[in-house]
């Protein structure tokens, strides 16, 4: 228990200096957005306000997924992290079409950039971005709720790389044209990194079996076993990240029912799935040969 808390507290140390860093630069960017007049500038103010909204859902759900479970939440609030990706995948689409719309309208229409302003601003922008998404790389692959304000860091970066290059040839060459351009490959990227992160929330918060299971191995594997002759309303899914669920009813056979072996089976049933499957959160219901039951369950 002390090591878990160990590790929520380093998460949101990185989270709240990331948090801090990227609102200080959110306010430099608006303002300097608006001054050069750069959508490319603008467009990675908006995806770095979405870095702290992101940053600020993190360190919330955080914080509730640490709570423990109470007479209305049995499994406690870990799908809170889960929620906490979703909404920041989603905000990241939302704001992507915002700058689709803006850039087309630019494109059509292009307008003057003050350069050597907005190169100053994006490279101090990307600095911000690279050093906030080092402090949450270390937990970004087993925190899907850190993940997605990774992600959003790390698009946010590309968008400064985009902003920078903007810059140079606008200073250089005067193609205003190619803020616009920069801005709508910087959301082929974002979009491009997110879709993977969304999908994968939505399969959790509906209770789908976890990506890296297999149903009919888990099936076959406890048919397989030799006191189960029969499964069935066997149901896999994840309480919160890397927390996989499973229950089930298995049919004994007549010998260890009549054995009174059933306290057995039960532990090499759950033995088997930890050590196989790393599934150790189990409900397990035992039932003799002849118990009645709907076979139309699964």
């Amino acid at each position: 228990m002390s090591h878990h808390h160990s590790h929520t507290f380093t998460n949101l140390t990185n989270l709240w200096w990331a948090f801090g860093i990227n609102f200080v630069f959110l306010i430099i960017e608006i303002i300097g957005g608006f001054y050069t007049g750069s959508l490319a500038l603008l467009s990675d103010a908006g995806h770095m306000l979405t870095d702290v909204g992101a940053l600020g859902l993190a360190i919330i759900v955080s914080r509730l997924a640490d709570r423990p479970p109470d007479n209305r939440r049995t499994y406690g609030y870990l799908k809170t992290e889960i929620l906490g990706a979703f909404i920041n995948g989603a905000s990241l689409v939302a704001i992507c079409c915002f700058i689709i719309w803006e850039a087309i309208e630019r494109i059509q229409q292009p307008q003057p950039v003050l350069a050597f302003p907005m190169l100053v601003i994006a490279i101090l922008g990307l600095l911000a971005n690279l050093i906030s998404a080092r402090m949450l790389k270390s937990q970004k692959s087993t925190n899907i709720n850190i993940k997605g304000a990774y992600l959003h860091l790390i698009f946010d970066a590309l968008g400064s790389v985009g902003a920078i290059i903007s810059g140079i040839l606008i200073w250089l060459w005067g193609i205003y044209w190619i803020d616009s351009v920069a801005s709508l490959v910087i959301v082929i990227l974002i979009l491009s990194g997110t879709w993977k992160m969304i999908l994968d929330s939505v399969r959790m918060l509906i209770d789908s079996v976890p990506e890296h299971l297999n149903y009919q191995q888990i099936l076959d594997a406890l048919k397989n076993l030799g006191h189960v002759t029969d499964v069935h309303d066997l149901h896999i899914w994840s309480i919160g990240q890397n927390e996989p669920a499973l229950s089930a009813h298995l049919i004994i056979t007549e010998k260890c029912t009549d054995t009174n072996h059933w306290d057995q089976c039960l532990k090499n049933t759950q033995d088997m799935l930890a050590e196989k499957f790393e599934i150790k959160h189990t409900t397990l219901q035992i039932e003799p040969h002849d118990f009645p039951n709907d076979k139309n369950c699964r």
